[in-house]
């Protein structure tokens, strides 16, 4: 007997609700998880509906009442803490449920219907009254009922704009409230009965008056629909979030307009469902639909009370009882651990200590007048003029006393416009620049104690290079960023020997960020990031002079001034979105923190709060409007994510990399209609998922991908869009991805899609390959990957008749090549290219040579050798067994049949048969279909959500198990191990198959 079972589960979350100040529960289908918020533990996973999902549930201190569909469950809270199945309490209701609220007895519960009915139900499912408003007919798209102290009332929202409200005992109509446009997607009444909140199709959140029906305000805002909000901070705010992916909260006001007070980046690219707060600590939970359950700290920028400090020249000098000049400036500033260091545009140097929360001057230097430029390390300030002149002023640890002071002045340049300071062993780095392209790049080396300098450094300085960052790696190499996108990188061993240059990285601006990651053997990687948004993983070899991109990405939007990896090796980006500073998880895709404050071309510097660069506490320090800003950015109370989530939108394939990451765990990429790709890793024995990167080098939903080997992927999409993918497992940091070719276009403004592609290697040395793409206007192309030169080059290209392509094949059959594509005509047509590639040379069944042809390929009149005819229309999905003389061909299609089609060659000509055909195979379309155990087994899926493997058993499918998903709009998915399972959609499932277990 089989044993099939889901080990996780990725997918929409649509309800999530705090029980206390510890626990969180989120409704993740048909399934409630339990969480200890506060330490992201997950503390029980419990199954309450057979198959249908949860859309909502209300809870008290002792029960809670769940829905979803015409599924309702009251059970006591206990049991939902501790037990892990409680399917047996599902209750059926005749029609669909909006809305569930108990009673104030905590017994009975009240069931609002989709026809404006309201069920009220004992524990055991009887339906002791029925409840409707009089003379409405309605149909509702949502709803609430609220059990206020002398009433209970329903809040029905119309799918007509209207809202109807109505006492539920008495059952008569209090308010129709009209104001909306379109369907209403949410509706609720405040705590204290005051006040009605609304939102809809509109885009709006309007506030009514519940004692007269009047619309007091209205709230704009959310850029798409808005799907739900609640009333908190004892009914003075409201927090709503929709479509966008935004959560917002606003001030109550009885004005004309709801006030935003913020706005919370939360979820990926569609659909953040459902929200919550926990008023005690303030922390609003959300959900959305790419599984994420979000947390978000809404007093996060007052909940020490010095998150945000101000100062200006003017109370500064009050402080300090001297007066500034009136166009007297902060020209520069750093934090340290015991405060900031600053320098005004006349030379006047200040101290904050923060401990005393005390303003000192330090000294007036008139040399650090006018110009001056600030970097500051470890309790070093360092100020440099335009001169050759700088001054050099080590703290103690408190900040109190000046140490060691030294002033340098270097006549090797004939002006310095750039000063920068980095960590040199135990020692410092200097880099002095001068725009003067005949002048050296100088390097200081100086001793922290003494502030002497040990060596200098004098470097031939490359052309059109501005220096504008620096890293120091193995102390023999300085890493110093430059305009257009390029390093140079130089010899601290030998001066004399020119720099190493990387040239044009990306099509971008200057490099804001050089960061070392790890080395291995004589690899070293490193962080570069690029102002215009794009980010490197680059491998460089100092030896032979040689680098390698292995992972390269752009962000969402703004401008890239640096990144880091975080404690959990996380990938942390910082920069400026129009006039917000911002921080975001990279490797997990949402915003850690927004700071207003005036944009990139404002003075800001970001530096460790507590002077340790453990890259878990800052200081943004920041001019704007004459006003110095000290934002202190402290660690959250609370994870930033009880879960990751994928993807926003569904997901159109999967794709496992055959060889093992780590034991027990596999990579693998997915591939979604949000245009990314991302490569996680998932865990055979748990089904764990963790997500590393999402690409964005795609602009159109995608269509396929596959692992055609250990080091590479390939991806297509719409506007012929294929790239190919370099995969690299080989540091401990992280594995990586990046784009190693892409295929060219048809045309300039390309509207075709790429539906699929296979893969040849030419010899054993897998490297270079023959790959062919089938698109949607019926097109077929071979083409010829050339490892040396990077480049696909066209080798053949034909069409079948008008209609779409969906799957294609490439056979090697008796030392010939033959083209098998599934069209939607639901025929399957097979072509013999042996001819069409003259250059090409089979032998023992396997492509060993091919070469490129001299001529321009034009299109081929290539007739197919056979047309046979399996599915009633699309073939959507399809998969191969090969043997010595015939290969058999298994496919599903949207006829809901799985077949098997078997060809061999007769007479020199390919011939097939249709063999088998199960139409009843799903009660939808059969969207995948994967042969394993040898040939043996076969997985499919299919859109009624049924996941099914079959035993072929001479030339027949035999149904061996078939266990419903939760994954929605199931369309994909990958086998490994004979054993482990995934499964995509709207959502992921990790699944174990083992026919040994009883």
């Amino acid at each position: 007997m089989s044993n099939f079972k889901q080990l996780s589960h990725i997918g929409p979350s649509l309800c999530v609700k705090f029980y206390n100040d510890t626990i969180l529960l989120a409704a993740v289908g048909p399934f409630i998880h339990v969480y200890e918020f506060r330490s992201d533990k997950l503390i029980n996973k419990c199954r309450i509906f057979h198959n249908n999902k949860i859309h909502g549930f209300d809870i008290s201190q002792e029960k809670c009442v769940l829905y979803g569909g015409k599924s309702v469950s009251i059970i006591s809270i206990s049991d939902l803490l501790n037990q892990i199945d409680l399917k047996h309490t599902e209750l059926y209701v005749p029609e669909w449920v909006v809305a569930c609220t108990l009673a104030n007895d905590n017994e009975n519960c009240y069931v609002l219907t989709c026809y404006n009915q309201v069920l009220i139900l004992n524990p055991n499912g009887v339906v002791l009254h029925t409840k409707k408003l009089l003379n409405e007919r309605s149909i509702l798209y949502s709803g609430s009922i609220k059990v206020l102290d002398d009433r209970v009332v329903v809040n029905a929202g119309t799918v007509m704009g209207g809202i109807l409200i109505w006492d539920l005992f008495s059952e008569q109509k209090i308010h129709n409230l009209k104001g909306h446009v379109g369907s209403i997607f949410y509706v609720t009444v405040s705590d204290d009965g005051k006040y009605v909140a609304s939102c809809s199709d509109d885009r709006s959140i309007r506030l009514w008056n519940l004692e007269n029906g009047q619309e007091v305000s209205i709230g704009w805002g959310h850029t798409a629909r808005i799907w739900n909000l609640k009333f908190f901070n004892n009914n003075m705010n409201l927090i709503s979030v929709g479509e966008d992916c935004t959560c917002r909260t606003w001030d109550i006001s009885s004005e004309s307009e709801l006030i935003t007070k913020n706005v919370y980046e939360v979820h990926l690219t569609k659909n953040c469902w459902s929200c919550d707060v926990q008023e005690e600590l303030m922390i609003a939970a959300t959900a959305g639909n790419d599984g994420r359950i979000k947390l978000i700290d809404m007093n996060k920028a007052s909940r020490y009370g010095n998150e945000l400090q101000s100062f200006t020249l003017q109370s500064i000098g009050e402080t300090l009882e001297i007066k500034f000049e009136k166009n007297e400036i902060i020209k520069g500033f750093h934090w340290f651990s015991f405060g900031l260091i600053a320098i005004t545009s006349l030379g006047k140097i200040i101290k904050y200590v923060e401990c005393t929360q005390s303003w000192n001057l330090i000294v007036v230097n008139e040399d650090l007048a006018s110009y001056s430029n600030t970097i500051g390390i470890d309790n070093t300030i360092i100020f440099s003029n335009n001169k050759g002149y700088v001054l050099l002023l080590a703290f103690s640890d408190d900040g109190r006393s000046i140490i060691m002071q030294k002033e340098l002045h270097t006549d090797y340049l004939s002006k310095v416009t750039n000063c920068m300071c980095v960590k040199f062993d135990e020692n410092y780095l200097i880099t002095l620049e001068s725009p003067n392209p005949n002048d050296n790049f100088i390097a200081l080396e100086i001793e922290p104690v003494s502030l002497e300098i040990k060596r200098t450094f004098k470097f031939n300085k490359p052309g059109n290079f501005v220096s504008s960052c620096l890293e120091v790696v193995n102390q023999n190499y300085l890493l110093v960023g430059s305009r257009f996108s390029t390093v140079a990188i130089f010899n601290l061993s030998d001066c004399e020997r020119d720099a190493f240059m990387i040239k044009k990285l990306n099509p971008g601006d200057t490099v804001t960020s050089i960061k070392f990651v790890e080395s291995k053997d004589d690899s070293n990687l490193f962080s570069i990031t690029n102002r215009d948004g794009f980010y490197n993983i680059v491998n460089i070899n100092f030896d032979n002079e040689t680098y390698e991109v292995i992972h390269s990405n752009k962000i969402v939007k703004g401008f890239l001034e640096g990144a880091f990896y975080n404690k959990d090796n996380e990938y942390i980006t910082y920069g400026f979105k129009s006039t917000l500073f911002y921080m975001y998880n990279e490797q997990h895709g949402y915003e850690i923190l927004s700071q207003l404050c005036g944009g990139a071309h404002r003075q800001w510097k970001l530096c460790s709060l507590d002077g340790t660069n453990s890259n878990e506490e800052f200081m943004l320090v920041y001019i704007k409007a004459s006003e110095l800003y000290l934002r202190r950015i402290y660690k959250p109370i609370v994870p930033e994510t009880l879960v990751n989530g994928l993807h926003g939108r569904e997901i159109r394939d999967i794709s496992i990399l055959p060889q093992p990451f780590n034991k027990e765990e596999y990579l693998f990429a997915t591939a979604s209609e949000d245009t990314t790709i991302r490569l996680n890793k998932f865990n055979l024995v748990t089904g764990d998922i963790k997500s590393y990167w999402a690409e964005r080098k795609h602009v159109s939903g995608l269509q396929r991908l596959k692992f055609i080997s250990n080091k590479f992927l390939i991806s297509s999409s719409a506007r012929e869009e294929l790239f190919l993918w370099a995969i690299n497992t080989s540091f401990s940091s992280n594995p990586y991805i990046t784009v190693r070719a892409t295929l060219p276009t048809s045309a300039h403004s390309p509207d075709l899609r790429i539906m699929d592609f296979d893969t040849l290697f030419i010899n054993e040395d897998r490297t270079d390959f023959i790959v062919s793409t089938i698109y949607s206007d019926s097109t077929m192309k071979i083409w010829y990957y050339d490892s040396t030169d990077n480049q696909f080059k066209l080798l053949w290209t034909s069409r079948y008749k008008t209609c779409c392509l969906l799957n294609v094949k490439l056979i090697i059959l008796e030392d010939e090549l033959y083209l098998l594509v599934a069209p939607t005509d639901g025929h399957l047509v097979v072509y013999n290219i042996t001819n069409e590639l003259e250059t090409a040379r089979i032998s023992d069944n396997k492509l060993v040579n091919i070469k490129v042809p001299m001529v321009p390929v034009t299109l081929s009149n290539l007739k197919p050798e056979i047309e046979l005819a399996v599915h009633q229309s699309g073939i959507k999905c399809m998969d191969v067994e090969f043997s010595k003389d015939t290969f058999k061909v298994y496919t599903g299609g949207d006829d809901n049949a799985l077949s098997i089609s078997k060809f061999y060659k007769n007479g020199g000509r390919i011939c097939g048969e249709f063999v088998y055909s199960n139409p009843k195979a799903a009660s939808s379309t059969i969207t995948s279909c994967q042969l394993f155990k040898n040939g043996t087994r076969l997985l499919s899926t299919s859109v009624d959500q049924i996941v099914r493997v079959w035993k072929v058993e001479e030339d027949k499918l035999v149904s061996m198990a078939s266990r419903y998903t939760t994954v929605a709009d199931t369309g994909s998915s990958d086998i490994i191990k004979d054993s482990s399972l995934l499964i995509g959609g709207v959502g992921l499932s990790v699944w174990e198959y083992d026919e040994n277990s009883n």
